[in-house]
Formats: structure tokens, sequence, C-alpha cells
């Protein structure tokens, strides 16, 4: 049976209908790119064992730029019989082989298949109506139309404290290592979220959720031991490092919820504040 279309400029072309089409990300924000720590990616071989197996007219190889999830690199994804999945971190000639071994086993079956148990390490899903391959619940229900939008973490510093105070007040008394930069005696934030990380540990101090002398004793540890290491670190990443630390020691936050909520601005998931 044959696939005919009209092409643009009226000519008439037979197009042959594959069974699916392998995509290689091998030019993209992190695949491939050995200088940035990547593994590199076995483009060649991925070509000639498409050759060998003669794929050519039955599962299309693509390989190109960004596939989208560039956290991952050396990422892969293959569509089958109205199908697709997802690998990441694939890098060696042996993974290429197992998965040439399962898209000819789809070939000779005329039909889809699970992944292989050797590729299961590196399957995720990527796409809203996909479901986790490890059957763990998904959290980005809030992309799905007409769900509500998270919103954006926003926690300015108060002008006033609850007892009267301004907060410019609670750090009169830090000097030495653990003093706040100012320039003419006013606070000083380099970026904007130095600011909203300030304000965040005001106010939570100002909720009586915790002692200022307790977060002042964290800072002084946070700034100790980043130097005894000789990490190069901003003033207010380690003020982020010892809040995060005061909050996981009274149980306000757990490093899981933390970890989410990293993952939720990086990945986009919730609004940037400036």
């Amino acid at each position: 049976m044959r696939n005919i279309v009209n092409r643009a400029d009226g000519r008439r072309i037979h197009v042959a209908r594959m069974l699916g089409q392998l995509f290689v990300c091998a030019d993209g924000c992190c695949c491939g790119r050995v200088q940035d720590g990547y593994a590199p990616v076995p483009r060649d071989f991925y070509h000639r064992e498409w050759e060998r197996r003669e794929l050519r007219n039955r599962v299309h190889l693509t390989i190109g730029g960004c596939l989208g999830p560039c956290a991952l690199a050396n990422v892969v994804m293959i569509l089958f019989d109205g199908r697709q999945a997802w690998f990441h971190s694939i890098s060696a000639d042996e993974q290429v082989l197992a998965l040439y071994d399962w898209i000819e086993v789809m070939v000779d079956a005329q039909t889809w298949s699970p992944p292989p148990a050797a590729l299961a390490a590196y399957h995720f899903t990527a796409s809203t109506w996909e479901e986790r391959p490890d059957g763990q619940p998904v959290t980005d229900l809030h992309l799905r139309p007409g769900a509500p939008q998270p919103a954006a973490c926003r926690v300015p510093p108060p002008a006033v404290l609850l007892d009267g105070t301004r907060p410019e007040r609670l750090v009169a008394n830090m000097t030495g290592p653990v003093a706040v930069p100012r320039k003419n005696g006013e606070l000083v934030f380099e970026e904007p979220w130095e600011g909203r990380i300030f304000g965040m540990a005001v106010a939570l101090h100002d909720q009586r959720l915790y002692g200022w002398e307790e977060f002042q004793r964290s800072l002084i540890a946070t700034i100790a031991q980043s130097e005894s290491r000789g990490e190069d670190s901003r003033y207010y990443e380690r003020w982020l490092a010892s809040f995060e630390r005061l909050l996981a020691d009274k149980g306000l936050v757990t490093p899981e919820e933390l970890q989410d909520r990293t993952e939720a601005f990086e990945f986009g998931e919730r609004d940037e504040v400036y």
C-alpha cells in the first residue's frame, strides 16, 4: 500500500511509513559535552549498529540536538507503535546494544514490548500522559490543563518586627565573620535571592519559631566549617546553608521537602521571584 504525499511544489512523493524512530541527543546543552564532565555519546556506534541490523527502512535513526531533559544528559527517546520510552545516561556500547536488541524484538513482533531489564535503571518518563516506570506517583499534575498553579514563595523581610524593632537592629550585634554585608551602614544584597533568604530568616524568627541566637550559632558553625574546608562560598550562601540546617534541626522542614522545592524551582514548576 502506497503512502502518497503531495509536496508543496506539487510533486507527488511516496513516503515510507516507519515502525518507529530512535532519537539520540548528541549535541544538546549537556549531552556528549565531555568538557563539562559528561560522558561522550557513541554516535558512530549508534549509526554502525543501525546499518548492520538493516533497520533503515523500519526504524529511523535521528542523531542530533536537545530532546529536553537536559539535567539527565545523553538522553535517548524511542517511538514505536504509538508508544514512547525515554532513557538517560546512554553512553556505553553495551547500553546501545541492549537498546537495539530491544528494538529488533519489537520489529520482529510488529508491536510494542516493555524495555528490557538491562535498561530499567535508565528508563524514565518525560510526558504528562505517561506513568512513571517505577510505579511511583507523579507530582506534576499542576501541568495538566485547568489544574491550579502553585504559588510562588514570597517572603519579604518585614518592615517592623512584632516587638516594634526593625530587622536591621536584629543583626546589629552580628560582628566579625558573621557580620552582614553593609555599604554606608545599609544592608547590601548582591542578588535578589539574598534579600529573600534574609527576609525568610527574619520572618520565621519573628513568628517565634526559633531564637535569633540559635540562628547566629548555626551561622557561626557553618562559616567556621566552610573556612576550615577552604570553600570559596559567599556570605549569603553560608546564610542559606545555616538557615536550612536550623529548619531541619527544628523539624520545620525535612531534607526531602527542601529537595523537592529546589527541584520545583530548578525545573520551572514554580515561578521565580525577583
